[in-house]
């Protein structure tokens, strides 16, 4: 995880830094802290660092700014030069280069102790660490183990977050997520956390498997709309290689008791998503119409019966004789039953769909214009949507 720059400014403010240059980017978030002091230890920065220069290696002042513009092309939240022996001065065009890229620039005298100061921000970067960590723990269990209280109950008496409060799990993913590997995952999850964390409060964003997964802590309705559309906008930022991503938002629950059932319903939604049954905007498990009702049960031997007495002679047909009447009927639904609409969508005959109807009524023994089949077949394939 990171921590706000201005935050870890705020724990050294007594020890004679000063802010040079650079002041709007003091939101950055970082992740860790890096001596630099050749251009070559830049290829070391992952991005997010504060990175620390005496100036020992360097010569003139072109070269400090070809070391800080090095450092700023890594993505670095700030930089730390030690004025002294190395360093007499920092030179204008280095302020000047920080400000126009709105890198935070400090400078602290050689009388204070860079490596206490190094001392003081590793650990309070990891005391955050370990904070966002054990919160993300306390949800994974709230979501994995939910019959194991004391796996969450317990611990989440020492958070800032209450058992009692309304919980909401939000489930995303880049559409092409085969392409990066879980710690990528966790890395851009992390990235995504710090963003957000500059205008909300109570949630935690962390990685799990293939998911990126969102807990939002008592927010209103209103509340989590905003936050999704904050957090597409930063994923969008975090994976600027990928097209789409699939989204599933879970039901508001009661209490962190029912977390997992919220991320039962968001995994649902975004399923739903990955088939292409929903359109891209219809991420709110809320919004899901019939689908709500389906997604709850529980019982596979129930969707197994119900299947059986619907579509499955139909899908053992078309398995056996290589056919797609499963095709033509799922048309001929998604049309309102309209026979000359359907024929226009497979480009076929009207009298050729009339005779794969007449095939299909002959398997399952079903009248398709009666409204009470139409809708006892829409059920049996929203069933097979969501298995």
């Amino acid at each position: 995880m990171s921590i706000e720059l201005k935050r870890l400014i705020e724990k050294v403010a007594h020890m004679d830094i000063t802010l040079l240059a650079g002041e709007r980017g003091l939101s950055n978030d970082v992740t860790w802290i890096h001596m630099v002091e050749s251009s070559l230890a830049t290829s070391f920065l992952d991005g997010g660092e504060i990175a620390f220069v005496t100036g020992v290696a360097i010569g003139t002042s072109d070269e400090l700014l070809d070391l800080v513009r090095s450092i700023c092309e890594k993505n670095a939240a700030g930089i730390i030069l030690n004025t002294g022996p190395y360093l007499d001065h920092v030179p204008q065009n280095v302020i000047e280069y920080c400000n126009q890229h709105d890198l935070p620039l400090f400078e602290v005298p050689w009388k204070i102790h860079l490596a206490e100061i190094m001392r003081i921000f590793s650990y309070t970067i990891t005391k955050q660490d370990l904070r966002d960590t054990e919160i993300s723990a306390v949800f994974r269990n709230a979501i994995f183990f939910p019959e194991q209280r004391d796996l969450y109950m317990i611990p989440l008496a020492h958070l800032p977050f209450q058992p009692e409060w309304k919980y909401t799990v939000c489930a995303v993913s880049p559409a092409n997520r085969e392409k990066y590997a879980e710690s990528t995952l966790e890395q851009k999850a992390s990235t995504v956390f710090g963003n957000l964390s500059h205008k909300y409060s109570d949630f935690s964003v962390f990685q799990s498997e293939t998911q990126i997964l969102a807990v939002l802590g008592n927010y209103s309705t209103k509340q989590v709309h905003s936050f999704v559309e904050d957090m597409g906008h930063y994923l969008k930022l975090a994976f600027p290689q990928s097209d789409s991503f699939l989204w599933g938002v879970g039901k508001t629950t009661k209490s962190i008791r029912c977390l997992y059932k919220s991320y039962r319903q968001a995994i649902a939604v975004q399923k739903l998503q990955s088939k292409g049954k929903l359109r891209p905007e219809q991420i709110f498990y809320s919004e899901m119409g019939l689908y709500k009702l389906l997604m709850n049960i529980d019982d596979e031997d129930i969707i197994s019966d119900y299947l059986q007495n619907t579509v499955q002679p139909i899908i053992n047909y078309d398995r056996d004789n290589n056919t797609d009447l499963m095709g033509v009927l799922r048309a001929y639904l998604e049309n309102d039953g309209s026979v000359k609409d359907t024929a226009q969508k497979l480009f076929v005959h009207r009298n050729t769909i009339n005779y794969y109807l007449g095939k299909i009524k002959d398997l399952t023994g079903m009248d398709l214009s009666s409204l009470n089949v139409k809708t006892q077949l829409t059920t049996a394939l929203m069933l097979m949507n969501i298995e």
